[in-house]
Order: structure tokens, then sequence, then C-alpha cells
């Protein structure tokens, strides 16, 4: 027997209030990661021009120059660009059943770790994260690929984060 054709199937969506979080709950990562990523930028530009420096010794006749150039006048302002936009685009929130972290400058990015399906809470200071006084909170779940990072915040309150969901994944109900 053959099926007719019923018209679109329309799947109904939730609502935007429901998927989305209160711009007042979204909390920014500390300040000084930009400066901790202005840095981590800067190394970088000057590795890259160190190698673009040496491409201009093997091209001389006349060329030398170009490869540093070049990578001076697109390098510069991305360095400086990127790192501010990156602060600018993390976000996160705390809210009753989950924890909410929005990222990305060119890919967006929305992950949801519902408080349940947290394993273990760490949080990471790597050598340029205690010189600006920050650590990194990690969230481990069970399935890989669903865990998640939060750069540039201030020692304390990483700490004080890592306590909290700790304990709110202690009373939060297994899924």
């Amino acid at each position: 027997m053959e099926r007719q054709y019923e018209g679109p199937h329309v799947t109904p969506q939730p609502t935007r209030d429901a998927v989305t979080t209160p711009v007042e709950a979204m909390r920014p990562l500390d300040p000084r990661v930009r400066a901790m990523w202005w840095t981590t930028s800067a190394i970088t530009l000057l590795v890259v021009l160190v190698g673009a420096a040496a491409a201009g010794l093997i091209l001389r006749d006349g060329w030398g120059g170009l490869p540093p150039l070049i990578v001076l006048t697109a390098g510069v302002p991305t360095a400086v660009l990127v790192p501010w936009l990156r602060y600018r685009r993390w976000r996160f929130a705390l809210r009753d059943d989950d924890l909410w972290i929005r990222r990305g400058v060119v890919w967006r990015s929305t992950s949801v770790i519902p408080y349940a399906r947290l394993q273990f809470v760490d949080t990471i200071q790597g050598p340029l994260d205690r010189l600006f006084g920050l650590s990194q909170l990690v969230v481990h779940t069970a399935a890989p690929g669903t865990s998640g990072q939060l750069p540039g915040l201030a020692s304390a309150e990483a700490e004080a984060l890592r306590e909290r969901l700790a304990h709110v994944r202690q009373s939060a109900p297994d899924v």
C-alpha cells in the first residue's frame, strides 16, 4: 500500500524563552584573561615573525622583506582583535539544573551541562594563568566530548565554583 503525502511535518520548536538564559544571569570571564590572551597572541606573533624573517632571508632578491611585512600587516590586528573578541563572546551561567557555557568568535558554541551528568570538577592553572592570577575550571562528564571548560576565572572564584558544582552534583537527582 502506498503512503499518501500529508504535507510538511512541522516539529514544534521550544519557545525562545525556554532555551535562552536571561542576559543578567550570564557572567563574563575575569577581565585579566584578555591580557593573558594578548600575551599569548604576542608570543605566537613573534614566533611566526621570526619564521617569516627566516623565509625572507631565503628569498632575498628584493623580496626578503615581504614575508615579515605580510605577517606584521595581518598579524598585529589579529593579535589585538581576536583576544578582545574572545573575551566579549565567552559567557557562562550557573542555572538551577545545569551549567550553561557560550563561546566562539567565528563559530559560536553553546554547551549545557546538566549537574546530574557531572563526574568531577577540576581547576587547572598553567604558568601564564599563575602569572595573571587566573585559573581554569574544567567539568567532566561520563560521555566523551561533553565536558566543559571555563578559562580565565579569578583563582578564588574558580575554586568557589568547583566546590559549588561538586556540592550541587551531590544533591542533583540522577537522570
